[in-house]
Protein backbone atom coordinates (compact mmCIF):
# COMPACT_ATOMS: atom_id res chain seq x y z
CA UNK A 1 0.00 0.00 0.00
CA UNK A 2 2.01 3.04 -0.97
CA UNK A 3 2.41 6.44 0.52
CA UNK A 4 2.47 9.90 -0.46
CA UNK A 5 1.01 13.43 -0.33
CA UNK A 6 -1.51 13.21 -1.66
CA UNK A 7 -2.88 16.53 -3.71
CA UNK A 8 -6.41 17.20 -5.09
CA UNK A 9 -4.81 16.62 -8.78
CA UNK A 10 -3.78 13.65 -8.40
CA UNK A 11 -7.26 12.58 -6.25
CA UNK A 12 -9.28 13.75 -9.04
CA UNK A 13 -7.21 11.65 -11.84
CA UNK A 14 -6.70 8.53 -9.91
CA UNK A 15 -8.01 5.41 -12.12
CA UNK A 16 -6.92 2.41 -11.21
CA UNK A 17 -7.06 -1.51 -12.26
CA UNK A 18 -7.46 -2.89 -9.31
CA UNK A 19 -8.57 -2.10 -6.03
CA UNK A 20 -5.61 0.15 -4.17
CA UNK A 21 -4.98 1.80 -0.50
CA UNK A 22 -2.95 5.03 -1.08
CA UNK A 23 -2.20 6.31 2.27
CA UNK A 24 -1.44 9.88 2.85
CA UNK A 25 2.24 11.37 4.59
CA UNK A 26 0.38 14.64 5.60
CA UNK A 27 -2.34 13.26 7.85
CA UNK A 28 -1.69 10.64 9.77
CA UNK A 29 -4.10 7.69 9.42
CA UNK A 30 -5.85 9.20 6.20
CA UNK A 31 -5.75 6.57 3.15
CA UNK A 32 -7.69 6.98 -0.31
CA UNK A 33 -9.18 3.68 -1.19
CA UNK A 34 -9.76 3.15 -4.82
CA UNK A 35 -11.38 0.74 -6.87
CA UNK A 36 -11.31 -0.12 -10.57
CA UNK A 37 -15.14 0.80 -11.10
CA UNK A 38 -13.94 4.63 -10.17
CA UNK A 39 -15.24 4.54 -6.31
CA UNK A 40 -12.97 6.69 -3.94
CA UNK A 41 -13.40 6.58 -0.01
CA UNK A 42 -11.64 8.63 2.18
CA UNK A 43 -10.81 5.94 5.47
CA UNK A 44 -8.89 6.39 9.07
CA UNK A 45 -7.05 3.70 9.94
CA UNK A 46 -5.53 3.61 13.39
CA UNK A 47 -4.91 0.58 16.16
CA UNK A 48 -6.83 -0.27 19.30
CA UNK A 49 -6.14 -3.34 21.33
CA UNK A 50 -3.93 -4.52 19.16
CA UNK A 51 -6.18 -4.54 16.47
CA UNK A 52 -5.93 -2.49 13.36
CA UNK A 53 -9.72 -0.62 12.34
CA UNK A 54 -11.03 1.23 9.66
CA UNK A 55 -12.93 3.86 9.48
CA UNK A 56 -14.74 5.30 6.72
CA UNK A 57 -15.10 9.21 6.56
CA UNK A 58 -16.97 9.72 3.08
CA UNK A 59 -16.60 9.20 -0.62
CA UNK A 60 -14.32 11.59 -2.57
CA UNK A 61 -15.74 14.15 -4.66
CA UNK A 62 -18.18 14.61 -1.80
CA UNK A 63 -15.70 14.78 0.78
CA UNK A 64 -12.39 17.09 -0.94
CA UNK A 65 -9.19 16.14 0.55
CA UNK A 66 -8.76 19.39 2.90
CA UNK A 67 -12.07 18.29 4.54
CA UNK A 68 -10.82 14.14 4.78
CA UNK A 69 -7.55 15.65 5.96
CA UNK A 70 -9.89 17.63 8.94
CA UNK A 71 -12.12 14.31 9.80
CA UNK A 72 -8.59 12.51 10.13
CA UNK A 73 -7.17 14.70 12.52
CA UNK A 74 -10.15 14.76 14.83
CA UNK A 75 -10.42 11.03 14.50
CA UNK A 76 -6.31 10.84 15.71
CA UNK A 77 -7.40 13.05 18.57
CA UNK A 78 -10.19 11.23 19.75
CA UNK A 79 -7.95 7.99 19.56
CA UNK A 80 -4.29 9.59 20.91
CA UNK A 81 -4.91 12.36 23.79
CA UNK A 82 -9.27 11.43 24.24
CA UNK A 83 -8.59 7.60 24.25
CA UNK A 84 -11.47 6.84 22.54
CA UNK A 85 -12.30 4.45 19.79
CA UNK A 86 -14.56 5.77 16.67
CA UNK A 87 -15.25 2.90 15.24
CA UNK A 88 -16.82 1.55 18.33
CA UNK A 89 -18.85 5.02 18.83
CA UNK A 90 -20.07 5.10 15.43
CA UNK A 91 -21.63 1.57 16.36
CA UNK A 92 -23.05 2.40 19.20
CA UNK A 93 -24.49 5.73 17.57
CA UNK A 94 -26.17 3.02 14.66
CA UNK A 95 -27.11 1.12 16.88
CA UNK A 96 -29.23 3.78 19.02
CA UNK A 97 -30.52 5.15 15.63
CA UNK A 98 -31.87 1.52 14.63
CA UNK A 99 -33.64 1.34 17.74
CA UNK A 100 -34.95 4.74 17.91
CA UNK A 101 -36.41 3.87 14.23
CA UNK A 102 -37.76 0.61 14.98
CA UNK A 103 -39.39 2.02 18.07
CA UNK A 104 -40.86 4.93 15.92
CA UNK A 105 -41.73 1.79 13.10
CA UNK A 106 -43.57 0.17 16.30
CA UNK A 107 -45.46 2.43 17.82
CA UNK A 108 -46.83 1.76 21.66
CA UNK A 109 -50.55 0.92 20.87
CA UNK A 110 -53.42 0.76 23.53
CA UNK A 111 -53.36 -3.05 22.53
CA UNK A 112 -49.98 -2.97 23.45
CA UNK A 113 -51.28 -1.28 27.30
CA UNK A 114 -53.86 -3.80 27.35
CA UNK A 115 -51.55 -6.60 26.96
CA UNK A 116 -49.50 -4.94 30.07
CA UNK A 117 -51.99 -3.91 32.13
CA UNK A 118 -54.04 -7.39 32.10
CA UNK A 119 -51.08 -9.54 34.13
CA UNK A 120 -50.66 -6.90 36.16
CA UNK A 121 -54.74 -6.78 37.27
CA UNK A 122 -54.49 -10.25 37.49
CA UNK A 123 -51.98 -10.01 40.66
CA UNK A 124 -54.30 -7.14 41.75
CA UNK A 125 -57.93 -7.71 41.68
CA UNK A 126 -59.91 -11.06 41.88
CA UNK A 127 -62.43 -9.46 39.13
CA UNK A 128 -59.70 -8.88 36.74
CA UNK A 129 -61.33 -11.08 34.14
CA UNK A 130 -64.36 -8.71 34.05
CA UNK A 131 -61.98 -5.78 33.22
CA UNK A 132 -60.43 -8.02 30.47
CA UNK A 133 -64.40 -8.44 29.35
CA UNK A 134 -64.70 -4.56 28.87
CA UNK A 135 -61.48 -4.27 27.48
CA UNK A 136 -62.37 -6.94 24.51
CA UNK A 137 -65.60 -5.24 24.29
CA UNK A 138 -65.59 -1.91 24.33
CA UNK A 139 -61.89 -0.25 24.34
CA UNK A 140 -60.10 -2.64 21.75
CA UNK A 141 -62.58 -1.96 18.89
CA UNK A 142 -62.15 1.81 19.46
CA UNK A 143 -58.60 2.51 20.02
CA UNK A 144 -56.47 -0.90 20.11
CA UNK A 145 -54.06 0.78 17.05
CA UNK A 146 -53.94 4.27 18.59
CA UNK A 147 -50.66 4.96 19.93
CA UNK A 148 -50.94 5.18 23.36
CA UNK A 149 -50.23 8.75 24.07
CA UNK A 150 -52.23 10.12 21.55
CA UNK A 151 -54.99 8.78 23.15
CA UNK A 152 -56.58 12.21 24.84
CA UNK A 153 -59.69 13.38 27.16
CA UNK A 154 -62.01 13.44 23.81
CA UNK A 155 -61.75 9.71 23.20
CA UNK A 156 -62.20 8.48 26.70
CA UNK A 157 -65.85 10.86 26.31
CA UNK A 158 -66.41 9.80 22.71
CA UNK A 159 -66.53 5.63 24.11
CA UNK A 160 -68.47 6.50 27.33
CA UNK A 161 -70.88 8.61 25.56
CA UNK A 162 -71.26 5.99 22.65
CA UNK A 163 -72.38 3.36 25.36
CA UNK A 164 -75.31 6.23 26.81
CA UNK A 165 -76.22 6.17 23.22
CA UNK A 166 -77.20 3.05 23.34
CA UNK A 167 -78.91 2.68 26.55
CA UNK A 168 -75.99 1.69 28.84
CA UNK A 169 -76.43 3.33 32.29
CA UNK A 170 -74.43 2.40 35.43
CA UNK A 171 -72.52 -0.43 33.75
CA UNK A 172 -70.77 3.40 31.88
CA UNK A 173 -69.24 3.70 35.02
CA UNK A 174 -67.37 0.27 35.19
CA UNK A 175 -65.57 1.06 32.02
CA UNK A 176 -64.17 4.63 33.05
CA UNK A 177 -63.49 2.82 36.12
CA UNK A 178 -61.57 0.10 33.86
CA UNK A 179 -59.79 3.16 31.50
CA UNK A 180 -58.79 5.11 34.45
CA UNK A 181 -57.04 2.17 35.80
CA UNK A 182 -55.36 1.27 32.67
CA UNK A 183 -53.89 4.98 32.21
CA UNK A 184 -53.08 5.21 36.15
CA UNK A 185 -50.56 2.23 35.16
CA UNK A 186 -49.51 3.58 31.46
CA UNK A 187 -48.35 6.99 34.03
CA UNK A 188 -46.79 5.08 36.31
CA UNK A 189 -44.60 3.26 34.02
CA UNK A 190 -44.10 6.66 31.80
CA UNK A 191 -46.04 5.54 29.22
CA UNK A 192 -48.35 8.29 28.84
CA UNK A 193 -47.64 12.04 29.83
CA UNK A 194 -50.67 12.65 31.14
CA UNK A 195 -53.89 10.62 32.63
CA UNK A 196 -56.88 11.30 30.13
CA UNK A 197 -59.89 10.29 32.32
CA UNK A 198 -58.05 11.85 35.63
CA UNK A 199 -61.23 13.34 38.17
CA UNK A 200 -63.84 12.90 34.97
CA UNK A 201 -66.91 13.10 36.01
CA UNK A 202 -69.30 9.88 36.29
CA UNK A 203 -72.52 9.53 33.61
CA UNK A 204 -74.46 8.03 36.27
CA UNK A 205 -74.92 8.18 40.08
CA UNK A 206 -75.29 4.85 41.49
CA UNK A 207 -77.65 4.10 44.30
CA UNK A 208 -77.00 0.33 46.30
CA UNK A 209 -79.94 -1.75 45.18
CA UNK A 210 -82.66 -3.25 47.37
CA UNK A 211 -84.16 -5.33 44.41
CA UNK A 212 -85.43 -8.44 45.60
CA UNK A 213 -87.53 -10.64 42.69
CA UNK A 214 -90.51 -11.82 43.17
CA UNK A 215 -92.28 -15.11 42.68
CA UNK A 216 -93.39 -14.47 39.25
CA UNK A 217 -90.34 -12.86 38.67
CA UNK A 218 -88.10 -16.06 39.60
CA UNK A 219 -91.21 -18.13 37.51
CA UNK A 220 -90.51 -15.89 34.22
CA UNK A 221 -86.52 -16.27 34.81
CA UNK A 222 -86.61 -19.83 35.20
CA UNK A 223 -89.03 -20.61 32.01
CA UNK A 224 -86.88 -17.95 30.16
CA UNK A 225 -83.55 -20.11 31.23
CA UNK A 226 -85.39 -23.45 29.91
CA UNK A 227 -86.16 -21.69 26.11
CA UNK A 228 -82.42 -21.20 26.27
CA UNK A 229 -80.44 -23.98 26.82
CA UNK A 230 -76.44 -24.23 27.49
CA UNK A 231 -73.89 -23.07 30.18
CA UNK A 232 -75.05 -19.72 30.54
CA UNK A 233 -79.01 -20.66 31.39
CA UNK A 234 -77.22 -23.46 33.73
CA UNK A 235 -74.80 -20.72 35.79
CA UNK A 236 -77.52 -18.19 36.28
CA UNK A 237 -79.80 -21.16 37.49
CA UNK A 238 -76.72 -22.00 40.37
CA UNK A 239 -76.80 -17.75 41.20
CA UNK A 240 -80.53 -18.62 42.20
CA UNK A 241 -80.13 -21.81 43.90
CA UNK A 242 -76.69 -20.92 45.51
CA UNK A 243 -76.30 -17.36 46.25
CA UNK A 244 -72.74 -16.89 45.24
CA UNK A 245 -71.33 -14.44 43.31
CA UNK A 246 -70.90 -14.15 39.73
CA UNK A 247 -67.18 -14.36 39.46
CA UNK A 248 -67.05 -17.22 41.72
CA UNK A 249 -69.67 -19.78 39.95
CA UNK A 250 -68.45 -18.21 36.21
CA UNK A 251 -64.84 -20.03 37.45
CA UNK A 252 -66.10 -22.73 39.52
CA UNK A 253 -63.75 -26.07 39.16
CA UNK A 254 -64.45 -29.72 39.29
CA UNK A 255 -61.53 -29.85 41.73
CA UNK A 256 -63.64 -27.65 43.72
CA UNK A 257 -67.01 -29.70 43.48
CA UNK A 258 -67.35 -32.92 45.57
CA UNK A 259 -69.69 -34.61 44.35
CA UNK A 260 -69.99 -37.50 47.58
CA UNK A 261 -69.96 -34.89 49.90
CA UNK A 262 -72.33 -32.82 47.74
CA UNK A 263 -70.29 -29.50 49.02
CA UNK A 264 -68.43 -26.86 46.61
CA UNK A 265 -65.18 -26.11 48.23
CA UNK A 266 -63.99 -22.64 47.36
CA UNK A 267 -60.41 -21.51 47.74
CA UNK A 268 -59.72 -18.18 49.45
CA UNK A 269 -57.88 -16.83 46.39
CA UNK A 270 -61.13 -17.09 44.61
CA UNK A 271 -63.55 -15.35 47.26
CA UNK A 272 -63.64 -11.66 47.53
CA UNK A 273 -62.85 -11.58 51.21
CA UNK A 274 -59.63 -13.80 50.66
CA UNK A 275 -61.76 -16.45 52.99
CA UNK A 276 -62.17 -20.08 51.75
CA UNK A 277 -65.87 -20.98 51.38
CA UNK A 278 -67.55 -24.33 51.76
CA UNK A 279 -70.71 -24.34 49.73
CA UNK A 280 -73.27 -27.25 50.35
CA UNK A 281 -75.14 -28.36 47.23
CA UNK A 282 -78.82 -28.99 47.78
CA UNK A 283 -80.60 -31.73 45.52
CA UNK A 284 -81.12 -28.89 42.16
CA UNK A 285 -77.65 -27.28 42.22
CA UNK A 286 -76.15 -30.98 42.34
CA UNK A 287 -78.51 -32.11 39.45
CA UNK A 288 -76.85 -29.12 37.55
CA UNK A 289 -73.57 -30.05 38.02
CA UNK A 290 -74.13 -34.11 37.57
CA UNK A 291 -75.38 -32.84 34.19
CA UNK A 292 -72.70 -30.73 33.69
CA UNK A 293 -70.18 -33.07 34.28
CA UNK A 294 -71.66 -35.76 31.60
CA UNK A 295 -71.91 -32.98 29.26
CA UNK A 296 -67.83 -31.96 29.55
CA UNK A 297 -64.99 -34.12 28.99
CA UNK A 298 -63.14 -35.41 31.93
CA UNK A 299 -59.91 -33.48 30.71
CA UNK A 300 -61.59 -30.19 30.81
CA UNK A 301 -61.12 -28.15 34.31
CA UNK A 302 -63.39 -25.56 34.58
CA UNK A 303 -67.47 -26.45 35.01
CA UNK A 304 -68.27 -23.42 32.44
CA UNK A 305 -66.65 -22.41 29.56
CA UNK A 306 -63.88 -20.14 29.82
CA UNK A 307 -65.31 -16.32 30.64
CA UNK A 308 -68.88 -17.57 30.41
CA UNK A 309 -70.03 -14.40 32.33
CA UNK A 310 -69.17 -12.32 29.12
CA UNK A 311 -70.09 -14.68 26.65
CA UNK A 312 -72.82 -13.17 24.24
CA UNK A 313 -75.02 -16.27 25.62
CA UNK A 314 -74.60 -14.79 29.09
CA UNK A 315 -75.60 -11.41 27.88
CA UNK A 316 -78.57 -12.30 25.52
CA UNK A 317 -80.10 -14.05 28.85
CA UNK A 318 -80.24 -10.77 30.80
CA UNK A 319 -83.35 -9.43 28.04
CA UNK A 320 -85.68 -12.08 30.29
CA UNK A 321 -85.38 -9.20 32.83
CA UNK A 322 -86.32 -6.91 31.05
CA UNK A 323 -84.22 -3.98 32.88
CA UNK A 324 -86.77 -4.57 35.74
CA UNK A 325 -83.62 -6.36 37.79
CA UNK A 326 -79.41 -6.85 37.07
CA UNK A 327 -78.05 -10.54 37.95
CA UNK A 328 -76.80 -9.47 41.30
CA UNK A 329 -79.92 -9.26 42.57
CA UNK A 330 -80.48 -12.86 42.51
CA UNK A 331 -77.95 -12.58 45.63
CA UNK A 332 -79.97 -10.48 47.54
CA UNK A 333 -83.37 -12.42 46.57
CA UNK A 334 -81.72 -15.47 48.09
CA UNK A 335 -81.01 -13.73 51.90
CA UNK A 336 -83.77 -12.35 51.88
CA UNK A 337 -85.77 -14.77 51.69
CA UNK A 338 -83.79 -16.72 54.06
CA UNK A 339 -84.46 -14.11 56.54
CA UNK A 340 -88.36 -14.36 56.04
CA UNK A 341 -88.15 -18.21 56.58
CA UNK A 342 -86.67 -17.53 59.50
CA UNK A 343 -82.41 -18.34 59.18
CA UNK A 344 -80.81 -15.93 61.30
CA UNK A 345 -78.89 -13.04 60.05
CA UNK A 346 -75.04 -14.74 61.45
CA UNK A 347 -76.59 -18.04 59.20
CA UNK A 348 -77.41 -15.81 56.45
CA UNK A 349 -74.21 -13.84 55.80
CA UNK A 350 -72.35 -17.59 56.12
CA UNK A 351 -74.42 -18.30 53.29
CA UNK A 352 -73.26 -15.65 51.08
CA UNK A 353 -69.23 -15.95 52.68
CA UNK A 354 -69.86 -12.05 54.24
CA UNK A 355 -66.49 -11.15 56.11
CA UNK A 356 -66.89 -11.15 60.21
CA UNK A 357 -66.05 -8.04 61.58
CA UNK A 358 -66.18 -8.53 65.03
CA UNK A 359 -63.02 -9.85 67.18
CA UNK A 360 -64.77 -12.59 68.18
CA UNK A 361 -65.78 -13.59 64.74
CA UNK A 362 -62.58 -13.13 63.35
CA UNK A 363 -60.89 -15.30 65.99
CA UNK A 364 -62.83 -16.93 68.73
CA UNK A 365 -65.17 -18.54 66.77
CA UNK A 366 -64.55 -21.40 64.49
CA UNK A 367 -67.56 -23.43 64.30
CA UNK A 368 -68.38 -23.48 60.16
CA UNK A 369 -71.61 -23.66 60.53
CA UNK A 370 -71.37 -25.75 57.45
CA UNK A 371 -74.59 -27.77 58.69
CA UNK A 372 -76.78 -24.65 59.22
CA UNK A 373 -75.35 -23.56 55.74
CA UNK A 374 -77.19 -26.62 54.42
CA UNK A 375 -80.10 -26.39 55.87
CA UNK A 376 -80.45 -22.81 54.65
CA UNK A 377 -79.58 -23.80 51.01
CA UNK A 378 -81.83 -26.71 51.03
CA UNK A 379 -84.89 -25.22 52.37
CA UNK A 380 -84.54 -22.48 49.98
CA UNK A 381 -83.97 -25.11 47.09
CA UNK A 382 -87.54 -26.52 48.46
CA UNK A 383 -89.05 -23.00 48.63
CA UNK A 384 -87.49 -22.03 44.90
CA UNK A 385 -89.21 -24.94 43.81
CA UNK A 386 -92.51 -24.67 45.22
CA UNK A 387 -92.62 -21.44 43.34
CA UNK A 388 -91.79 -22.24 39.95
CA UNK A 389 -94.45 -25.71 40.61
CA UNK A 390 -97.04 -22.53 40.56
CA UNK A 391 -98.87 -20.97 37.55
CA UNK A 392 -98.24 -17.11 36.65
CA UNK A 393 -101.72 -16.56 39.24
CA UNK A 394 -100.28 -18.25 41.94
CA UNK A 395 -102.16 -21.70 42.06
CA UNK A 396 -100.20 -24.02 42.78
CA UNK A 397 -100.35 -28.03 40.93
CA UNK A 398 -98.87 -29.64 44.10
CA UNK A 399 -99.64 -30.01 47.90
CA UNK A 400 -96.32 -29.33 49.64
CA UNK A 401 -95.46 -30.47 53.26
CA UNK A 402 -93.22 -28.46 55.67
CA UNK A 403 -91.47 -30.62 58.13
Amino acid sequence: MPRLALTDRFVAGLHVTSRVVFFDSKARGLALRATPAGVKTWVFVYQSLGKSKWLTLGAYPSVKLAEARDLSEAKRRAVDVEKRDPAKEEKAEKRAAKAKAALEANVFTFRDMAALYVPFAKGKKKTWHQDVGIIDRYLNPAWAKLPLREIKRSHVHEVLDRLVAKGMTTGVNRVQAVISRIFTVALDRSLVDAHPAVRMIKRFKEQPSDRVLTDDELRVLWRGLDAHPGPAADAIRLRMLLGQRGGEINNMLWSEVDFKATTWDMPGARTKNGRAHAVPLPPTALAILERRRDEVTSDVPGVFPVRVGWSPEYRALSEIAGGAYEWKDLRRTLSTRLAAMGFSEEVVGRVLNHARYSVTARHYIKHSYLAEVRRALEAWDRELMRILSEDEVGTSKVVSFRS
